[in-house]
């Protein structure tokens, strides 16, 4: 080969080796967005990683299109637990994918709702087992809050192979157990600190006892005594502690109630795996590939 030939072959190698260096120092690069946006999810940064997302997408629409996007936004914003947001993107969006309806499904199951529409959801006939077992689990999560009967989840036997159903009905139903009635504590509340007491709130209830009766028995003898003045504030105070007690242990049962049901619908959550899913169709839909 003519040396002036070498020459331009190896200047040609140089320049293209340079170009490709500065292609990928720039940081407004597809691989250098969706690299650094990915990384900031493992830190679980998720509210940056939501706008370098969405930097990418704007940046890069035909490598990162919007349903891309979506999903990872989905995502990010359940993570950051913004379960409103998500709602909101969601019932936007037209037509409801099976991707987003778990997000969707999985923010107001987070959200202490109940979300009942999945019952009457069908997926379409290529929606794969994958999809199918991920939206089958979401209907054994809500008859599980509703069903009394074990024998009456037979529906639900394809996932027996996968999770010990008859464990996880038996933990809900007993979790179930503990819930409290309002009323019975508003009753309760009758005797001085009881309704405290009947919602597991049993240092209030002691209290709220110690302090009515301190106000009684002062009332009582300054009554006795002639003191009028001091019958008068302590009777007072008295009835005000003892109507705060009974309204105060209804409250409780009410406190105490929805801490029963968030702990079931965390046990759901992570007995059913369905973080699991999530991490499966973020990586699979949303999160960008980086060469």
């Amino acid at each position: 080969m003519p040396l002036r030939y070498a020459i331009i072959l190896i200047v040609c190698i140089a320049s293209c080796c340079n170009v490709y260096a500065r292609q990928s120092d720039n940081p407004y690069s597809y691989n250098t967005i969706a690299g650094f946006a990915n990384h900031l999810v493992e830190q679980r940064e998720y509210y940056r990683a939501y706008q370098e997302y969405q930097r990418l997408y704007y940046y890069y629409p035909s490598l990162y299109p919007y349903d891309a996007f979506f999903i990872a936004s989905l995502y990010c914003q359940y993570q950051g637990k913004q379960y409103q947001s998500v709602l909101e993107k969601v019932k936007k969006h037209s037509p409801i994918t099976l991707q987003a309806f778990i997000y969707g499904f999985d923010s107001e199951f987070s959200s202490m709702s109940f979300p009942s529409c999945v019952m009457d959801l069908q997926w379409p006939q290529d929606a794969g087992p994958v999809f199918e077992t991920m939206i089958l689990k979401r209907k054994l999560a809500y008859s599980l809050l509703t069903v009394d009967n074990y024998n009456e989840l037979s529906s639900y036997m394809a996932l027996a192979k996968e999770f010990d159903l008859q464990r996880i009905y038996q933990y809900s139903r007993f979790i179930q157990k503990k819930l409290k009635n309002p009323y019975a504590a508003l009753g309760w509340g009758i005797i001085p600190g009881a309704g405290y007491i009947y919602s597991d709130t049993t240092e209030n209830g002691m209290v709220a006892a110690i302090v009515i009766g301190v106000c009684a028995v002062v009332t009582y003898f300054a009554t006795d005594s002639g003191n009028s003045g001091i019958a008068f504030i302590t009777g007072a105070a008295g009835t005000f502690f003892y109507g705060g007690s009974i309204l105060g242990g209804y409250l409780a049962a009410k406190r105490t109630n929805n801490q029963i049901m968030k702990e079931l619908h965390a046990y759901l959550d992570e007995e059913l795996k369905f973080a699991h899913d999530r991490e499966i169709i973020f990586n699979r839909y949303g999160k960008p590939k980086t060469q």
